[in-house]
């Protein structure tokens, strides 16, 4: 078989697609990569989807690849805006959230775009995505009805409960970060709001009976499986009628995409997408 690779722009959106040769009218599955990357890193899985017969994009995330903005490493500096001590990396944080606040937007840009294509059934849409990408991945698949399917991998369902427990982690363990977050009230508060307000957490129950495979790593402590295990359970019962629709995946791995994920991943796409 041969899969066509092909980059682009869409708007200000860097696209990388994969997809077969002769595809026509194929199911759509967006992939977002993890933070500092960019959508090269997802040529393994797109590969592997093209041959399972889907029309792929990769996208470079806002501050990203070829949109690269030096603040995704340098936010905790006060030219860039930061606040509060580095060592904390709340600001990098705070960053990390607006992007993918962004990812939402971009997809539904890119949706928009490839409606138009007649190699891509955007009816039929899936999302997935590594760690930052998780994150954006829980938040398109809880906002937008057409993503019949998505793989979070590596990534965090509750952005609220993840950003206060960063903090609290921060002033608990060190008086002078307690200090410099108790010395910012407002900052830190509008900040929350933003995040709370984004959450995909509160919406993703009404996503049911959609499609939704969660991956996290057994040894993972950069994104700690701990949370999707809470919010698995939360869901079990807007999933009941179709538990075989709500699943959560703990792989014996630390922080990265291992084959089996990627072998798994193609098979929820294959079994939740293909008409």
């Amino acid at each position: 078989m041969k899969i066509l690779v092909e980059t682009g722009i869409v708007g200000e959106i860097p696209v990388l697609s994969a997809a077969p040769a002769e595809a026509n009218t194929l199911p759509v599955v967006f992939y977002i990569c993890g933070y500092g990357s960019n959508k090269e890193s997802g040529l393994s899985i797109a590969y592997q989807l093209a041959r399972a017969g889907f029309f792929v994009v990769s996208f470079d995330p806002w501050l990203h690849g070829e949109r690269f903005d030096e603040r995704i490493f340098r936010a905790a500096e006060p030219e860039f805006g930061g606040i509060y001590p580095p060592e904390t990396g709340l600001d990098i944080g705070y960053v990390f959230y607006q992007v993918i606040h962004r990812c939402l937007a971009d997809v539904q840009t890119l949706i928009a775009h490839y409606a138009s294509d007649p190699r891509a059934d955007v009816t039929r849409c899936g999302v997935t995505g590594h760690s930052m990408g998780a994150y954006a991945s829980f938040l398109v698949f809880a906002n937008l009805p057409q993503m019949l399917a998505a793989v979070p991998m590596m990534g965090i369902p509750s952005f609220d409960r993840r950003w206060q427990d960063i903090l609290d982690e921060c002033s608990y363990s060190n008086a002078e970060w307690a200090a410099a977050i108790a010395a910012l009230p407002e900052e830190t508060q509008a900040r929350s709001t933003f995040i709370r307000a984004i959450d995909p957490q509160p919406l993703l129950a009404s996503a049911a009976p959609r499609a939704l495979l969660v991956m996290n790593g057994d040894f993972d402590s950069d994104q700690p499986k701990s949370y999707s295990i809470y919010t698995y359970r939360a869901l079990r019962e807007a999933w009941a009628e179709n538990p075989a629709n709500l699943t959560l995946a703990i792989y014996p791995a630390g922080h990265v995409v291992n084959d089996m994920m990627e072998r798994d991943l193609v098979q929820w796409f294959g079994r939740h997408l293909r008409a």
